[in-house]
């Protein structure tokens, strides 16, 4: 494995978080426009590294959001899929409809409105969102893990991306408008 060395703190602003004492305190400050900064930084990096992968090629980002977004919040309308997602509806149906002919997600009756048209993932929609395919095992991302990563940082990975996907799945009314 080859040694990376990694920066202990944003470039010249110093730690987002003000570290607590040895007893294993809270931390006394968290920056968290510094943090936000630092994984807007870093979210791109992945983004940009990962965007000429095979696996990722294959769908638009905005695809790729709604595979999680049904794989996380179960069968919707493709009406709340556009208000989550904050699409216009002409835009989550030509985005459905790209899911729906590569055989990814798959539309069924409401039982209780059948005029609504609940989406879900199909087999092959659940495989591609957690990373099945066959094509996967040679992305970027994995590469750079295997290389890059010890075990036990693989777990402490694991553990941050569940925090990571409560933010990235959490409500957004106010996207684009900073905290007040």
């Amino acid at each position: 494995m080859t040694e990376v060395v990694r920066p202990q703190t944003i470039p010249e602003h110093g730690s987002p978080i003000a570290q607590g004492d040895e007893s294993g305190q809270e931390p006394q400050h968290i920056d968290k426009a510094a943090l936000a900064g630092w994984l807007r930084i870093i979210s791109g990096l992945i983004l940009r590294h990962t965007r000429n992968d095979s696996a990722s090629a294959e769908l638009s980002l905005t695809q790729i959001s709604v595979l999680g977004r049904l794989d996380r919040g179960g069968p919707m309308s493709s009406a709340d899929l556009a208000r989550i997602e904050q699409l216009r509806p002409q835009t989550i149906r030509n985005v459905v409809d790209g899911l729906r002919d590569r055989g990814l997600v798959v539309g069924t009756r409401d039982t209780v409105d059948a005029r609504r048209i609940q989406l879900a993932l199909t087999e092959e929609g659940r495989g591609w969102v957690r990373g099945l395919r066959t094509t996967a095992t040679d992305t970027f991302l994995t590469r750079a893990l295997a290389e890059q990563l010890a075990p036990s940082e693989m777990v402490t990975l694991a553990a941050a991306l569940e925090l990571l996907e409560r933010v990235a799945f959490a409500p957004s009314t106010h996207r684009g408008t900073p905290p007040g």
